[in-house]
């Protein structure tokens, strides 16, 4: 397919659906048109019968201002003229009114009426429909048939104009019978009867789309689909190609054992240039971005032949590196690799294990940026890390990768994945890759995972036994938690810590606080454990509620803190 009709295949396959479009136009009636100008043509050849005075019929002008005198003279009862003030005579007022009689203005009414009737014959369009009502496909299409439609209708007015000034002519001399029309050409007709069929033809098509919407849009689908088949098949010479493989089979055998030798033969010369092959200022430019301070430094030796690392700039070969120093530094060696021999990252699968594995707190994030910096555009990238607080920054990285992608148009699937190392017990000892638990993906921190749990119960109001049991160990580390953060003089005593909690607080008072309090103390850290039938049931029962009042004080006590809990899990 061409690569506009591609383009058109792909806006119509947008699962943008808009709304229907009214819209009727009515195409020119040629038999019509004909009819007026046979009346118009028997106006034009007729004349007044009466006695005409030569000079009036010579000058139109002089006949308008003469008809216009008699009339006002007739109104106001003289003889007088009031342009020169002599009397006009008995005899010139008849002529006058001879020349100018009741036939004759009979006629020119005729003449006046057909040229209001010819007024109301000009085409005039309705309103057209926008053109962003309308798909993406049509709007081409439709914005230049529109253009054509307002030419042809123009090009038809201008042809009645014309009728109209002759007849104009004949209502100021009304005894000329030498005027004549032309006919409005067909061609005029035509385009403004097809180009008005052709709006209505997109219209229509518009319309049938939102009614087929889905019918229509897979259809558009379905072409692309062939069409990329098609081309693909034949770009990549798919035959051919099975062809040539089976052709070249047997010379490729012959020329195995070459290859192999040189293969071994360049891998050999490649191993002898790997410590040239890295640029120093490059590393270091690296090195430094990675550490977060540039004290440390690679440089050539020459009487060596090789890199040594220095300190401070100070020219001594250092050995002492920490663990750290020396992982970031084989990090780094590993990244520039990467780009040696003009390698393409974005065609290059990376694996990373545990780049953090030998670094404080403070380097994490700086590990962090420098991977995100050099291995974003990586064709695969694996990240492997026993570090929770830096698998939780890989884990946002890939996240907000995942959301991007999924608020394209059209949307795209995820393309980052978590998993963990699951290790068996049994003899020999294996290892295989499953989905990370939700609690790694999910939650930022036990305080998150204990808040959404319990929350969830909350708004469950029947609780199953297993349910039951686990929320009074829920609620004492969630309340703990939450009022050791608010009230950090007091975090050694959870009875302190919820009086001092209870203060300001109009909703929850001393007895529901005394309801929970005890409630987490028997069901949770209580010296006996009970096994009766009834302890099990009043757990199931009080659960709920106390649970409920829970979530409540805390929102009582922060309720900013709370609404950001709420939507943060609820997300």
């Amino acid at each position: 397919m061409s690569d506009s009709y591609i383009i058109q295949l792909t806006n119509s396959a947008k699962p943008d659906k808009k709304a229907k479009i009214t819209f009727s136009q009515s195409t020119l009636d040629d038999e019509t048109l004909d009819k007026a100008k046979q009346r118009l043509d028997d106006l034009l050849k007729t004349s007044a019968a009466n006695k005409i005075i030569k000079r009036l019929e010579a000058n139109t002008d002089i006949n308008k201002w003469v008809s216009d005198g008699l009339e006002l003279h007739q109104r106001h009862e003289t003889n007088t003229c009031e342009f020169c003030g002599n009397e006009i005579s008995e005899q010139r007022i008849k002529a006058i009114e001879a020349h100018f009689s009741d036939e004759y203005k009979k006629f020119k009414d005729r003449l006046t009426s057909a040229d209001q009737w010819l007024a109301s014959r000009y085409v005039k369009l309705d309103e057209l429909p926008p053109e962003d009502s309308l798909y993406e496909e049509f709007k081409g299409d439709y914005k230049a048939k529109t253009s054509a439609l307002i030419i042809a209708t123009d090009a038809v007015n201008e042809e009645i104009k014309k009728w109209q000034e002759v007849l104009k002519k004949k209502i100021d001399n009304p005894f000329d019978t030498s005027l004549n029309v032309d006919s409005v050409s067909e061609v005029s007709i035509s385009s403004f009867n097809e180009t008005i069929k052709s709006v209505s033809d997109i219209v229509t098509k518009h319309n049938n789309k939102t009614d087929n919407f889905e019918t229509e849009t897979n259809k558009s689908k379905k072409k692309l689909e062939l069409h990329y088949a098609a081309a693909e098949v034949k770009d990549f010479d798919y035959y051919g190609k099975i062809k040539a493989i089976a052709e070249k089979k047997n010379v490729n055998d012959s020329l195995n054992a070459t290859t192999d030798t040189r293969k071994h033969e360049i891998q050999k010369l490649e191993d002898a240039l790997s410590n040239e092959g890295i640029g120093a200022d490059q590393f270091n430019e690296s090195l430094h971005k990675f550490i977060g301070r540039s004290e440390l430094s690679l440089r050539f030796n020459k009487d060596i032949k090789g890199y040594e690392i220095i300190r401070n700039n100070n020219g001594v070969h250092d050995g002492n590196l920490s663990e750290g120093e020396k992982t970031a530094i084989a990090f780094v060696y590993f990244i520039t690799k990467l780009t040696e021999n003009d390698n393409k990252i974005n065609k290059t699968i990376v694996v990373v294990d545990d780049p953090v594995s030998s670094f404080d707190s403070n380097h994490l994030f700086h590990a962090y940026s420098f991977l995100r910096y050099q291995c974003k555009d990586a064709k695969q990238l694996f990240v492997l890390t026993h570090n929770f607080t830096y698998f939780k920054l890989v884990r946002d990285w890939f996240f907000g990768n995942n959301k991007n992608r999924k608020g394209r148009k059209p949307p795209k699937e995820p393309n980052a994945y978590f998993f963990t190392i699951e290790s068996s017990v049994s003899n020999p000892r294996c290892s295989r890759l499953v989905n990370a638990d939700s609690t790694l993906v999910d939650y930022n921190s036990e305080y998150h995972y204990l808040f959404s749990k319990l929350f969830n119960f909350k708004e469950n109001n029947k609780l199953d036994r297993d349910e039951a049991f686990l929320t009074a160990n829920l609620s004492r580390k969630l309340l703990e938690s939450f009022f050791s953060f608010k009230y950090p003089k007091n975090r050694s005593d959870i009875s302190q810590l919820l009086d001092i909690g209870l203060q300001g607080c109009n909703i929850t008072n001393p007895e529901t606080k005394e309801k929970i309090y005890r409630f987490i103390n028997k069901y949770s850290h209580s010296n006996v454990i009970e096994i009766n039938e009834d302890s099990s049931e009043n757990l199931m029962g009080e659960s709920y509620s106390v649970i409920g009042d829970i979530f409540i004080w805390i929102e009582e006590v922060d309720p900013v803190h709370y609404k950001e809990m709420t939507e943060t899990i609820s997300v």
